[in-house]
This record gives C-alpha cells, sequence and structure tokens, in this order.
C-alpha cells in the first residue's frame, strides 16, 4: 500500500529537481529474473559463490573459477531490463543531468537506454585481462587474445578495491545532487554506503524505495515501500506532465 503522501512528496521533489542521483542494488532487477543476493536462490546461497567470489580464488581454482562465472556471465546475459530500468531511462530523458550509480553488475541499465551508468561493482557482461588491460576480447577459451592471458570477469571480488574513477564520479555526483533516490539496496556496503550521506551533507532531499524498510527511511523526505518496477513507473509517468 503506497502512502499517498509519500508518493506526492517524492513527485514533488523530483520535478523540482535539476540533477538527480538514482543509487540502486539488487532490488531493481529482481523483476528481470535476477534474485536478490539473498534470496532463496540467490548467489551466497550457492556454495561456489562463496568458494569463487574473491580475488585470490582465480589463482587457487582457475578452471572452477572460470567455469562459476562463466555460468553466471550467462545468466545474465538472458535477462532483460524490466520497467523499472526502463522508467530510469525515461529519468534521463527528461531530467538530462540525472546519474545512474549501481551496485548491480548486470547491465541491464545500459540496455534499458541509459546513459553513463556508474558500475560501482563492474559488470558481468564483460570479460577482462588484469595483465594486459584489455577489456574488449575476443576471448578464445577465455583468453586474453592480445596476450594470452587467462581472463576473468569484469567485476569486483572480495579483496579488491572499487574503481578509484567510478567511486570519484559518484561521490562527486552525490555531492552535487538536488536530490538522492535509493532504490532497492540497503545501502550498508563501503564505501557506497556513504554516498546517500554525503548528498544530503551537500543539501540533497533523500527518497527511499525498497520493499522492506531501510535504515535510511527515518532521513528520507518520502519514503516509498513496494517493488520497483511498479512504482518508479509511476513516478516517471506522474512526472511527465510535470515536465511538458
Amino acid at each position: 500500500m503506497i502512502r499517498t503522501d509519500d508518493f506526492q512528496a517524492a513527485a514533488a521533489l523530483l520535478s523540482e529537481a535539476r540533477r538527480i542521483v538514482v543509487f540502486s542494488g539488487a532490488g531493481l532487477s529482481k523483476a528481470s529474473g535476477i534474485p536478490t543476493y539473498r534470496d532463496a536462490d540467490g548467489l551466497w546461497m550457492n556454495e561456489d559463490a562463496l568458494r569463487y567470489s574473491h580475488a585470490d580464488d582465480l589463482q587457487r581454482d582457475p578452471a572452477g573459477f572460470i567455469r562459476f562465472w562463466a555460468e553466471r556471465m550467462a545468466e545474465i546475459g538472458a535477462a532483460a531490463p524490466n520497467p523499472g530500468h526502463l522508467a530510469l531511462a525515461r529519468l534521463q530523458q527528461l531530467r538530462p543531468e540525472t546519474r545512474l550509480v549501481t551496485q548491480n553488475v548486470d547491465g541491464l541499465l545500459t540496455l534499458a537506454g541509459c546513459t553513463e551508468v556508474l558500475e560501482l561493482h563492474g559488470s558481468l557482461r564483460r570479460w577482462r585481462c588484469d595483465h594486459c588491460g584489455n577489456r574488449h576480447g575476443p576471448w578464445p577459451l577465455h583468453r586474453c587474445l592480445r596476450c594470452g592471458s587467462r581472463a576473468r570477469p569484469d567485476v569486483v571480488m572480495f579483496g579488491e578495491a572499487l574503481d578509484d574513477a567510478v567511486l570519484l564520479a559518484a561521490r562527486d555526483a552525490a555531492r552535487h545532487c538536488d536530490v538522492f533516490v535509493v532504490v532497492g539496496s540497503t545501502a550498508v556496503v563501503y564505501p557506497a554506503a556513504e554516498l546517500p550521506w554525503q548528498a544530503m551533507d551537500h543539501g540533497a532531499s533523500l527518497i527511499t524505495l525498497n520493499i522492506e524498510p531501510l535504515h535510511l527511511d527515518e532521513a528520507a523526505r518520502a519514503v516509498l515501500r513496494g517493488p520497483a518496477e511498479f512504482l518508479l513507473p509511476r513516478l516517471i509517468d506522474d512526472l511527465l506532465p510535470r515536465a511538458l
């Protein structure tokens, strides 16, 4: 059940904003058939995920590491954007200074037509070679054709730091936005979890949109409880007449 006053408050904040940041997590992609990490069929319920999610695991068991992540990449490759992703692409069209920051590694925002998505944890739609920096392939037998080294998914594993340039761009966007929207993320994993607080410290209003309560709700100007694929299209459809 959506509280009308919160929905109207969120719509009003977005309509008045020029610079918007949308920070998304696994809840945004659940309707695309990608379980959140702690769902019954989520990634952390898979023993192999725990075995092959650290940076050192590629050296410990190269064949097992590549086999596991190639299967995950095939699953991600079969997924399609849902109405939540498409609504965010429309938001960027209505508010061109909207920046999208995501913890997701599925690449669905880009497939939906969103631009310049800041993928904090990388993407499972790409391989990369850590030896020579190749990100363009081809990858015969999961090896880099340029230097012959073993390729790996272009995602941040445990034991690795986020890409400095991506994190810096996300922090800059948070510090200069008018409204910061958290969608489908618990926003508890650092350093990404600092972004909503940085935005509010610099005067931005916070909107939270999630199925479950968040620790950020108390600081939010509007709290929307429900699935992203349902609420985001409604919010953007409400924004459209105001933008004309």
